[in-house]
Formats: structure tokens, sequence, C-alpha cells
């Protein structure tokens, strides 16, 4: 049998993608690897635009909305709390939320298949054929075009079709604990982000922890990540041991502590003849909070946009998919923002008395309050002339530098001045 289009990856890229091709007639047919409540290690945290450009999530689904964050450097910390929770985001686990994503699509007459992996795939000229496999069956599916939505740690097909896949990467440990609510409450302030920057914990990332109703998230990201490092920070981390004090770990299919691979840069090209690439698979994800969800789901959707077209033109062909790539380059410009504050943060060799002085200058009530009602202005970093926030962007940085001024030598002040000017001006 042929199908309009093949997706393979059932997270939310995929599911999205899925979901706005089948409401609008699309025959599309979706090959997920895990089973239908598997497992994602990820902290669940929606940003603020998720609620923007998508549906409201059922009351089910969220965890906790987040009303503050809470940014620590090794010396300072600030928490910042905002009176309009949507300005931030909101808590889930991934596997409910993937699953309810699928679901949604299956309802809107997308045909959802689990435990079936794709081994491989060939582009003809006026098909594309993806071998499967199902409880050891393999079987072909034709369809007139392919998307890619199998994250960042499955890149064969990416292979076998000679198209870029992202090659660098960010490893990321996750791990739920139990607690109950009313701890939660009274420990952490109910829905947080709670960020820890510190070069002692991770040189090119950070630990985390996000509240759930009733558990919380914990992990890390760096280059490279050791389980046993990981272990010993909840274990004998002044501040993050006492914070999980009496948590319990929860384990899926038998395991606690979960990894995975993040991408940390966009191939050249998203799109090939009768394929695309969205999500992680695409390397979307912001570069210094390494959130991806609702960039997985933007690129879902930017996608099925493109096909529904393509199939109302019958063009499948890379000329008429680069629309695809175009309308990315347009809507992920926060992608470039946050590269800027990645390089600072991360490339600079001054993680911890830049994120110290942050959280520093961010004690002044009238920078702070501003600062918690727009968050997406320090997570996304150094933000583009046209963006409405702009102006709030560039009094952060005159007050950092200020500060800055007071505390270290005149020869540092040129070095980070010369990292700020290179961030924007090749990012």
């Amino acid at each position: 049998m042929k199908y309009d289009v093949i997706v393979i990856g059932g997270g939310p890229a995929g599911a999205t993608c899925a979901e706005i091709l089948a409401r609008n007639g699309i025959d599309v047919i979706l090959f997920e690897k895990g089973k239908k409540d598997r497992y994602k290690p990820c902290a669940g945290g929606l940003m603020w635009h998720n609620e923007k450009d998508f549906a409201p999530l059922p009351a089910f689904l969220i965890e906790r909305d987040v009303s503050h964050v809470v940014l620590s450097g090794p010396n300072r910390k600030v928490d910042l709390h905002a009176e309009n929770t949507s300005k931030i985001g909101q808590l889930t686990y991934r596997n409910r939320l993937d699953c309810y994503l699928r679901d949604l699509a299956e309802k809107k007459g997308a045909q959802i298949e689990y435990l079936t992996e794709a081994k491989y795939v060939k582009n003809y000229r006026d098909r594309i054929e993806v071998e499967v496999e199902h409880r050891s069956i393999k079987q072909v599916v034709k369809a007139d075009v392919l998307v890619i939505a199998t994250g960042i740690q499955h890149t064969r097909l990416h292979r076998m079709l000679q198209i870029d896949r992202p090659m660098d990467t960010e490893q990321a440990i996750n791990a739920e604990f139990a607690l109950p609510s009313d701890i939660i409450e009274e420990r952490f302030g109910g829905g947080a982000y709670i960020l820890y920057f510190n070069s002692q914990l991770a040189q090119h990332g950070y630990f985390w922890i996000f509240t759930k109703r009733e558990g919380l998230s914990v992990g890390m990201c760096d280059k490279t990540v050791k389980i046993s490092k990981f272990q010993d920070i909840i274990t004998h981390h002044p501040i993050i041991s006492k914070q999980l004090e009496d948590a319990k770990p929860v384990k899926f299919d038998g395991r606690h502590i979960w990894a995975a691979l993040i991408p940390d840069r966009i191939p050249e090209y998203l799109y090939s003849d009768r394929v695309l690439l969205t999500g992680d698979a695409a390397g979307l994800s912001d570069r210094f909070t390494y959130e991806g969800i609702w960039h997985a789901r933007m690129s879902g959707k930017l996608a099925a946009e493109v096909l529904i077209k393509a199939k109302k033109r019958g063009d499948f062909s890379p000329t008429f998919l680069q629309k695809y790539q175009k309308r990315c380059n347009r809507i992920f410009t926060s992608i470039q923002s946050s590269q800027r504050m990645h390089h600072l943060v991360y490339h600079s060799g001054y993680m911890d008395l830049l994120v110290d002085t942050i959280a520093e200058i961010l004690q002044d009530p009238s920078l702070g309050t501003q600062v918690a009602a727009n968050i997406q202005v320090i997570l996304e970093g150094f933000l583009e002339p046209r963006n409405p926030l702009a102006s709030l962007s560039i009094l952060m940085q005159e007050k950092l530098l200020e500060t800055l001024q007071e505390k270290v030598d005149k020869t540092l002040i040129k070095k980070i001045n010369r990292e700020i000017d290179y961030a924007l001006a090749y990012f």
C-alpha cells in the first residue's frame, strides 16, 4: 500500500506533523520504535511559546504551572517570580505528552504503528520506500514523501539517504524522583525551573531540578556526562543533596537514570528529494537551555503545512521542499539569539563570573521584575533588534558590563567585551 506521507518517529515533531496532515485529509502513517507509553529522558519543561503557538494542553497532562525560575551560580542566585505564569511555562512528563499527541493524530485519521523500527530507506524517482520491522516481521511501505522525526540518536536514515545530520551533540542525563506535594510546595515554592550554572558541575551546560505535582525531574547536560558524576552530585552536593532529601527514585522499564543526546548544531539542509527533517533530527533546539519541545512541535507543524501544499501540486522535489527550510529560518530566529548566549556562557571561560553577576544584577527589583515577566530575555540571551524585548535585553547587557567593571580589572573587561562582540558578530 502507498501512503501520501510516512513519518518515522512519534515524539512531538512526528506526532504534531501527523496530526496536522491527517486533519487536512493527507493519508499518513507514523512508525514509532518504542511502545505506546515509552519513557523519554526529558525534564518536561514546556516554555512559554508552547501555549502561545499551540492549543492548550488538557489539565491531566500539566503537572504544574511554572511560577518562578531560580538561576544559581557558584556564589550567587536569584529567584525570579512571574505574576503571569504563562510567561514562563508548564511542566509535564514526556511519555504522557507524546502519547497524547499521537492519540490526537490517530483520532484525526493518522495510522500509528508502535514497536516498529525503520530499517532501510530508498528514494526513487516517483516514490520513497521504507523497510520497517515489527516483532521480527519486515515489510516495505511506500509513500510520496518521508518525514524523519527520529531524534538525534538514530541517524541511520540520514546516512542511507546521504542527507545532512546534526554532527555536534550535547549529552544529557535525567532521573525521576517521587516527593510528596506538600514538601515540594514548602521546599521549592510550587512549579519551578531550578537551574545551576557552575563549571564544577558542567562546563558546557547546567544541572536542573524541575518540580512536578508529586515528584522531581533531575538532570544535567554537558558535552560529556558521566552517570557517576551525576550520582555524586545528587548525593554529596551541599545544596542539591538537601533539596533531594527523602526523594524516592522512580524507575521506568527497570531503570532510574536515563541518558540522551541533544543536538548542538543545525545541518546545512533540512530537506532533500522527498524528505524533510524535523525536531532533534533537524538539530532544532535552544542553544542555551537546550529546550526542544517547542522547536519539535513547530518544525512538525511547518513540515505538515509545506507537505499539504506539495501534495496539492504533486511536487515533492527539493526545489519545492526548500520552502520548509525557508520557513524554519524565519521562525527559529531564537536559536541564533540563544547561540550568542551559548558562546558567551559556555565558550568564553567566564561562566561562573557571568552567571554570578547576572544573578546579582537581577536582585535589583526594577530590573528583576521586568525580566521575570519576560523570562525569554535571559533564557534566549541577545535578542534581535526587531524583537519587542530587545531594549530590555540591551539594558541587561549594559547592567552586566557596568557591574563587571566594578568587580574585575580592565584587562578582563576587555576580554569579556571581545567575547560579547564576537557573539554578536558571528551568530
